[in-house]
């Protein structure tokens, strides 16, 4: 069967909607609310939830965590940012060192923000186990671009490194990377583009938000509602991004045909082919009269999320 650009974001896009039915002998898809002051901050998975009780039963009461059938928050004693933080970095440290979770194998050593009440920062999360609280991340995708003496449009479009712990080999759009505390978006598009493609502060500001995608996935790590804010960048002919952190093996030029065979193939990182169909959608390559699916399509790749978000 041939795949289309909604298979594709689809594969994405893949927690249960609403009125999709859950399999709820799936512990990864049967899910708890995190709440911080009754206002919902994650989805942790039921095979998090073992694992919580255990850490707490290692503790003297007040036990760290309220963990009930429907909902986990913090104990009432940490109601701080700086407490709620150490009490996640402990239990992520103990888990570690357990061997818990497969996902804690990827450790980045790398802070993400996790959003409360009043889009206040609740408290920080070590990268990787994020998934294992399905907590909102933030990243931001940076499509370069060239139009030709012709008119022609061509992406560069980056080949991920084959050393890379995930997706390997994959096709990525030419820089991404996720929001680390302290930074905010125009500053992490910069320090990427650098980092991924050699592109220099003074063309990587010329980067112009054109909005965000949103999207839920499902992997064998947890849950991660992901909002992604997207950048494009039209270059000079003769700028041509170049490799330098070691996360991207080569860049190509390619033509908007030759994208669109790749992605069909099931050859990008899956969240990186959905901003290249929200290109696409934009630059009205895909348009109503050539994509039966394109409404449905739209609504995918902007999700709505009940979790707080910053405001920057």
């Amino acid at each position: 069967m041939t795949t289309t650009f909604l298979d594709i974001v689809k594969n994405c896009d893949n927690f249960p909607y609403p009125n999709e039915k859950i399999d709820e002998e799936n512990l990864m898809l049967s899910t708890v609310p995190l709440l911080l002051n009754n206002v919902k901050i994650g989805l942790i998975p039921k095979t998090t939830i073992s694992a919580l009780k255990k850490y707490n039963e290692q503790h003297k009461k007040p036990y760290p965590f309220i963990i009930e059938d429907t909902f986990v928050t913090f104990a009432s004693h940490l109601n701080t940012f700086e407490e709620r933080t150490q009490i996640i970095k402990n239990l992520l440290i103990t888990w570690r060192e357990e061997k818990t979770f497969p996902a804690l194998e990827g450790w980045r050593d790398e802070l993400y923000p996790v959003y409360g009440p009043s889009n206040d920062i609740a408290f920080v999360i070590e990268r990787s186990a994020t998934p294992l609280f399905g907590v909102l991340t933030f990243g931001v995708h940076l499509s370069a671009y060239i139009r030709t003496p012709e008119g022609k449009l061509k992406m560069w479009i980056a080949k991920r490194s084959k050393t890379k712990p995930k997706w390997p080999g994959y096709l990525d759009n030419t820089v991404a990377g996720g929001i680390p505390y302290m930074l905010s978006t125009s500053e992490t598009v910069v320090k990427e583009a650098m980092e991924e493609a050699s592109l220099p502060a003074e063309i990587a500001e010329k980067a112009k938000p054109v909005g965000a995608i949103t999207y839920f996935i499902v992997t064998k790590n947890g849950l991660q509602p992901e909002a992604e804010y997207v950048y494009d960048l039209e270059l000079p002919i003769d700028v041509i991004p170049k490799p330098l952190d070691g996360e991207v093996e080569c860049f190509y030029l390619w033509d908007i045909d030759e994208v669109k065979t790749h992605i069909l193939a099931n050859e990008f990182k899956p969240n990186c082919a959905l901003v290249i169909i929200d290109f696409m959608i934009r630059h009205s390559i895909i348009k109503p009269e050539n994509e039966p699916s394109y409404l449905e399509i739209l609504s995918r790749l902007h999700r709505r999320f009940e979790f707080p978000a910053p405001t920057f």
